[in-house]
């Protein structure tokens, strides 16, 4: 999501969403069936080496606590292994185990287990994270897996490896290629002029160019012009704190779910987290204290084309129920509701536990009941630009800072400072950054919606670092 796709989002990767750690690896079981579907051949005959990245002499993982543990991981792939559940609950953090028992993992990684051998064919890391890609014959699946402060596996995510793509040689490539992904798809690309988004030429693109589409995290823009206004006025300030209550507490992505009630954090705190891993109960901790009408209120002070789309507003841990509620299916009443009464549904939530089937929530995408957060590309670059504005203030000093502490992709020659902020949901992907450098500034948007295909994260990141780049050439 924003709940976008990460028990821990890696701080130098795109923002993707991998959802609580029970529901990764019900992403994974039900990925194993469709590789199953894939081929009727019979199981090619095991390697006789390890399929880890010692396996693999042109593929090496690193050598540190995360590439040991995704070692490990993948030497349960190789047949005939057996899990210990003595090593598993050595190597794992305890989040993660409470929903989802060693037993229950080890199911998951027989089944995985039975599609291979699987080969180590590429292998991404930063600190604390690894990303390897497998491949066996019934296909390729990206194993994400990311370490706790100890040193234990907090994320493990299998899930379908990146499409190869090619890199832009001119904008109008990347126009081409945007146009070519599933569903409802918009690239803007502006250059930053006297504080107003001025669109390049042929820009937006995509099947719905300029349209108004689901954002996911990419909300919490608004919430964060929300925070700094209300410090601009004496109502806040950064060093206040906030509380985490089992009221306001959410789902990942995110850290703050998993406190116990009563942590405190301060607001910038909050700020941080919400921005560098889109924290979600640190987002709703945030709309509390500034309350949601000061959020529904920046909106409209930062020009989206339609703030009403966008209230009432609602929050991360209503939007869980609103689209995924295992008790009560509450998508077509918000679908038919006016303001009036999406309000009163909102009332009723608030009385009601945090109860998402999640097993719904990994297949069945909600935004085309309206339930998710709505802008353009033109609203998103004008939200960056306000904010860009607002740090040069003194109630805005923090922004740069925190919105610069995940750049989402790798940031090309030309830009001395990026702030991103991305977005995802079941269905949805989506991301912006706002860049600055010698020749000025600029924005990149991409937004795509699709209940069948959804863009990957990798795909999102490489046409936003091929548009930095042939910006700044250009």
């Amino acid at each position: 999501m924003w709940f976008a796709v990460a028990l821990h989002p890696f701080p130098e990767r795109p923002e993707v969403t991998l959802l609580p750690a029970r529901r990764t690896l019900l992403a994974a079981s039900a990925l194993v069936l469709a590789l199953s579907a894939c081929t009727s051949d019979p199981a090619p005959t095991p390697s006789p080496t390890p399929s880890g990245s010692a396996s693999q002499a042109d593929v090496v993982l690193p050598e540190d606590a995360a590439g040991e543990q995704a070692t490990w991981v993948l030497a349960q792939l190789e047949r005939g292994a057996q899990v210990d559940p003595a090593e598993v609950t050595a190597r794992f953090a305890e989040v993660f185990l409470d929903e989802v028992p060693a037993e229950d993992l080890a199911t998951l990684l027989g089944q995985l287990r039975a599609q291979g051998p699987w080969r180590t064919t590429a292998v991404q890391h930063g600190p604390g994270w690894v990303v390897v890609r497998i491949e066996a014959s019934a296909g390729e699946l990206e194993m994400q897996l990311a370490l706790d402060a100890e040193e234990r596996i907090s994320t493990l995510f299998f899930g379908p490896a990146a499409p190869d793509r090619e890199t832009a040689g001119s904008l109008e490539d990347l126009a081409s290629e945007v146009e070519g992904l599933a569903g409802s798809t918009s690239l803007f690309l502006a250059r930053v002029v006297d504080g107003r988004c001025e669109p390049v030429d042929g820009f937006p693109a995509g099947t719905e160019p300029g349209a108004s589409l689901p954002i996911g995290s990419m909300v919490k823009l608004w919430v964060l012009a929300a925070v700094v206004d209300a410090v601009a006025r004496g109502e806040i300030a950064w060093d206040d704190e906030v509380e985490v209550t089992e009221e306001l507490r959410s789902l990942p992505t995110g850290r703050l779910q998993d406190e116990p009630a009563g942590t405190r954090v301060s607001v910038r705190e909050a700020a941080e987290l919400m921005i560098s891993i889109s924290d979600n109960t640190a987002t709703d901790l945030l709309i509390d204290a500034v309350g949601r009408d000061r959020v529904e209120q920046a909106f409209a002070d930062l020009g989206h084309a339609e703030p009403e789309r966008n209230i009432p507003l609602v929050s991360t841990r209503e939007l869980f129920i609103l689209g995924w509620s295992s008790s009560r299916d509450w998508r077509e009443r918000w679908q038919g509701a006016d303001a009036e009464g999406r309000a009163a549904i909102l009332e009723t939530l608030a009385t009601l536990p945090l109860d998402v089937d999640l097993a719904r929530l990994s297949s069945e995408p909600a935004f085309a009941w309206d339930v998710d957060w709505f802008a353009s590309g033109a609203d998103l670059c004008a939200a960056h630009v306000a904010l860009a504005e607002r740090s040069d203030t003194p109630a805005g000093e923090p922004l740069r800072e925190i919105l610069s502490a995940n750049p989402g992709t790798s940031v090309p020659e030309g830009w001395d400072h990026v702030a991103f902020k991305g977005g995802s949901a079941p269905g949805t992907m989506g991301g912006s950054w706002y860049a600055e450098g010698p020749a000025g500034a600029v924005v990149v948007v991409l937004q795509t919606a699709s209940e069948t295909r959804p863009t990957h994260a990798s795909t999102m990141a490489g046409i936003a670092e091929d548009a930095l780049r042939l910006l700044a050439e250009s």
